[in-house]
């Protein structure tokens, strides 16, 4: 072993290190790096915001106004055709315009092929409405809200004027009676979309 100049040879060399003796601990310098599975890696998304009641019930009662708007819409194709076109020649005699067989022919075959179709696009659009409040979709609850009103003055309005709504002899009491169901249902999803603690989801979802 070559020794330093100077140094005894009786005393151990200072620059041998023993590999077997304990290593001194190492202050400063880097720091090992955190392992995969320590804290704050791959943390836990955010608990989901859980549903209200409310938003729960809203979002059934859409579904069932889906169902009715389906069972109104083909409620038409089991009425009377001879008895549909007299109904459509009363109420053009009834506002005054001349009664035209081309015209009344083209209105009947509108209501029978017009009304399935409607109420089959309506039926979409209360399930989509259902699905995205469900959601917690902000914008979802403003559409269903207008549509909602629409909906409930629409049908004040037929009420108004109920003694000449088309379809009276023939399906017609059957449509009334789904319609006042239906903006009864709307009423309620209003009522309850924008309880508090629907508004409260609402917002914690956006």
């Amino acid at each position: 072993m070559t020794q330093n100049p100077g140094q005894d040879p009786n005393q151990p060399d200072p620059y041998h290190h023993d590999p077997d003796a304990p290593q001194p601990e190492r202050t400063g310098g880097y720091q090992a790096a955190p392992s995969a599975e320590g804290p704050g890696y791959g943390a836990a998304p955010a608990q989901a915001v859980a549903k209200p009641q409310p938003v729960g019930l809203a979002q059934k009662l859409m579904y069932a106004g889906g169902v009715l708007s389906l069972v109104s819409g083909l409620t038409v194709l089991f009425s009377d055709e001879e008895t549909l076109r007299q109904q459509m020649q009363e109420e053009m005699e009834s506002a005054g315009q001349t009664v035209d067989p081309a015209m009344v022919d083209a209105a009947v075959m509108g209501a029978m092929w017009g009304g399935p179709i409607f109420g089959v696009i309506v039926a979409a659009i209360w399930f989509l409405l259902a699905v995205f409040n469900g959601k917690g979709k902000g914008w979802a609850r403003i559409v269903a809200t207008v549509l909602g009103a629409l909906n409930i003055v629409g049908t004040l309005i037929s009420l108004a004027g109920v003694g000449g709504m088309p379809g009276m002899g023939s399906g017609g009491a059957l449509n009334l009676v789904l319609s006042l169901l239906s903006a009864a249902i709307a009423a309620a999803v209003i009522f309850l979309l924008w309880r508090k603690e629907s508004s409260a989801y609402f917002a914690a979802t956006r």
